[in-house]
């Protein structure tokens, strides 16, 4: 695939609000699907510390957001008249509000493996967020309180809304994922009973995720919620660490003091909490997804059940990490399937390309002949998806 020449033509086209995008020369389609949330993940209000000049409260009920309750996710199909077998869920990565990087991905993705790709949005994510808070007149005055703040980097407009609601109550990171999961547990019990019109019944679906979205996806993995993800796949792109190893603070992702107070109340003020707030310890210590979820937080949580259920799914992942990548660390990732006895070199491999790159920004679009090694990398990296994933 030309990527650079794919993502601007399907960026000029591309709207959630548009209905059916049909591509030319019979590339397929962008359908959205309207998808209702049945998890109700908040059990009790927390607290906010800051207001507004409008008074809209990013800390309101997360529980009331409509845009997240009610909301489209989209799907790319190579052809709208076949009912497929197999279908492939891409889970993208945290504090994005575009599907534009990703329709690429899907295109080649659902070409070449012949599947329909489930682009999903996460929690409060992508069109999942309210409104407000992609509105300048309404975000300003919050990022610069925020700039005001001693010792602070990396705000901007673009982190402002994650970076101000973690910053009031870090337990959103647990909250919103385990409301994705619940709501992916939710649409792969639909496809098994055959409630997805472009799949038939007891489909199978294997994942292609990337950044946070592999976070998500281990932490499903090793739960296995309803035995949903038994023979399924996992391919993983720039994921794979536990959170104690990841780097948040960034201009895309969230400023310095949110990433600060997020890794201290689950590194450290998490395990105190739990001890005194019996709600809590209940809440977060309910299940397999909340077990899983502890066990990808730091190293010596459930490091036993870890190894045990890794080596289980050896078979089933594969990951890509990248030399230069700070977000989510290529060590750290290696470092984290250390455990599978000799199969470790199988299934991560590490990559580099002759251009700048970042996490954030794996396939920069570049002028002229440099865009031909930004094709070259994501050709290589989706190729090893696709024979893996077929």
């Amino acid at each position: 695939m030309e990527f650079t020449k794919t993502f601007s033509e399907l960026k000029e086209i591309f709207s959630l609000d548009n209905g059916n995008i049909i591509l030319e020369n019979g590339n397929g389609l962008f359908r959205p699907i309207p998808f209702t949330s049945s998890s109700n993940p908040i059990p009790y209000a927390r607290n906010a510390i800051y207001k507004d000049a409008n008074d809209n409260n990013l800390a309101c009920d997360d529980n009331k957001i409509a845009e997240n309750i009610q909301f489209n996710y989209l799907v790319y199909l190579p052809s709208s008249a076949a009912k497929y077998k197999k279908a492939i869920v891409l889970l993208h990565g945290l504090n994005e509000r575009s599907w534009h990087k990703y329709l690429p991905w899907a295109q080649y993705l659902g070409q070449q493996t012949n599947r329909p790709i489930i682009l999903f949005p996460l929690a409060f994510h992508m069109n999942r967020g309210h409104k407000s808070w992609t509105n300048p007149r309404v975000m300003m005055p919050l990022l610069n309180y925020r700039r005001s703040l001693k010792g602070l980097s990396m705000a901007t407009f673009a982190n402002i809304a994650l970076s101000q609601r973690l910053s009031d109550d870090p337990l959103r990171f647990f909250t919103s994922g385990k409301q994705s999961a619940e709501d992916l547990i939710q649409l792969l019990s639909s496809i098994q009973r055959g409630s997805v019109d472009f799949l038939e019944k007891g489909a199978q679906v294997d994942f292609f995720s990337y950044s946070i979205g592999s976070f998500l996806a281990q932490i499903m993995f090793l739960a296995n919620p309803n035995n949903l993800l038994s023979s399924s796949k996992l391919f993983i792109f720039c994921g794979g660490s536990l959170f104690c190893d990841m780097q948040g603070t960034s201009r895309l992702i969230m400023d310095s003091l949110a990433y600060l107070r997020l890794h201290n109340y689950f590194l450290i003020d998490l395990e105190e909490e739990i001890k005194t707030n019996v709600q809590l310890t209940t809440f977060i210590k309910e299940g397999a997804l909340e077990n899983a979820f502890l066990t990808m937080i730091r190293d010596d949580y459930n490091r036993d059940y870890r190894t045990h259920r890794f080596q289980e799914l050896q078979d089933q992942m594969r990951i890509i990490s990248l030399k230069r990548d700070t977000v989510i660390p290529s060590s750290a990732i290696h470092s984290n399937y250390k455990c599978i006895q000799n199969k470790s070199k199988e299934m991560v491999t590490e990559l580099d390309f002759p251009f700048e790159y970042s996490h954030e920004n794996t396939f920069p679009i570049l002028p002229g002949a440099a865009s031909f090694e930004v094709d070259k990398a994501f050709n290589q990296v989706f190729s090893m998806a696709v024979e893996f994933l077929c």
